[in-house]
């Protein structure tokens, strides 16, 4: 099939590369470059590297305006297909394809619609999650579902692990759609509305880990590790945790959260309004990534 693809963040590059291997990828749409890095140099999206890198056409326009509908009608697509492309569609151009538009998301909608279903999963403690794609519409990730496919999250998962296990898993069932809707089999089952539940960006005042609860720090770190990382203060200085576990066994009743317990073991033990965190892997601020253990010794 004719196939018009947009995408932008890393997630979205296996389902591109996939849909490239089986039909004719006749555009791709993806974000503008922007600042990154601490130089801010402009920096093309990981869509667009592998796009140009696979030979295939790519666009980065600022608006889905009336322009740019006119101009994906004339490629006469069969379907248009987004993943991680960070904005909606509009109706006009959803109406372009012949046989439809589909979408790529990363959790069991109506579960965890929005942009951050991985971090929810892993916050949440979820011991499974899903990709689910789904018709597109103007609402969204409100249309209805075409396939789903459940994945485990398993106890060691961090946001990174569990993203790149999502992608590849997406990228295999989008295959799976795109054959059965050129089949004309491809499913369609309405969301159940009463059951949606809704994320958003993650927000600089996220990062900073409250300390209320241990196990739920715990899956705090996992969601936001290695990037942007969750944090906190240890011996007055600001340090990202990227790994952490729960500590059994008795602790200072009178420590209040963020009290620093123990410098013994695998890395500092830290209090918690209930129970204690124990840090494992860390990135003091000005150093690179080092073992809880090795940072413990360091403070002492």
């Amino acid at each position: 099939m004719r196939v018009i693809f947009f995408g932008s963040s890393a997630f979205a590059v296996p389902s591109l590369l996939e849909i490239g291997r089986a039909h004719d990828v006749i555009a791709v749409y993806t974000q503008a470059d922007r600042p990154a890095g601490r130089g801010l140099k402009l920096t093309p999206t990981p869509v667009r590297i592998a796009a140009a890198g696979a030979g295939m056409p790519v666009f980065t326009p600022e608006k889905l305006d009336a322009a740019l509908c006119e101009a994906a009608a004339v490629l006469a697509p069969d379907v248009l297909v987004t993943a991680s492309y960070g904005k909606i569609l509009p109706r006009a151009l959803l109406n372009v394809p012949a046989l439809g538009a589909l979408n790529v998301h990363p959790s069991l909608l109506p579960q965890y619609r929005g942009a951050t279903p991985i971090q929810a999963a892993l916050r949440d403690g979820l011991s499974a999650t899903g990709v689910s794609i789904i018709w597109m519409s103007e609402r969204m990730d409100a249309g209805d579902i075409a396939l789903a496919e459940t994945v485990a999250i398993n106890p060691d998962d961090d946001f990174e692990s569990l993203h790149d296990r999502l992608a590849q898993v997406s990228a295999g069932l989008l295959r799976s759609a795109l054959g059965a809707l050129a089949a004309g089999t491809l499913g369609r089952v309405a969301q159940d509305e009463t059951k949606a539940t809704f994320t958003r960006p993650i927000a600089k005042d996220d990062l900073r880990l409250a300390l209320d609860d241990a196990s739920r720090s715990v899956n705090v770190v996992r969601s936001l590790s290695p990037k942007p990382g969750a944090w906190l203060e240890v011996g007055g200085q600001r340090v990202k945790v990227l790994q952490a576990r729960t500590e059994d066994g008795a602790h200072d009743a009178l420590a209040a959260p963020g009290d620093l317990l123990s410098l013994d073991g695998d890395g500092p033990l830290i209090a918690c309004r209930s129970g204690a965190l124990r840090l494992l892997r860390v990135v003091p601020a000005g150093k690179p990534p080092m073992r809880g253990a090795d940072f413990a010794r360091s403070l002492r």
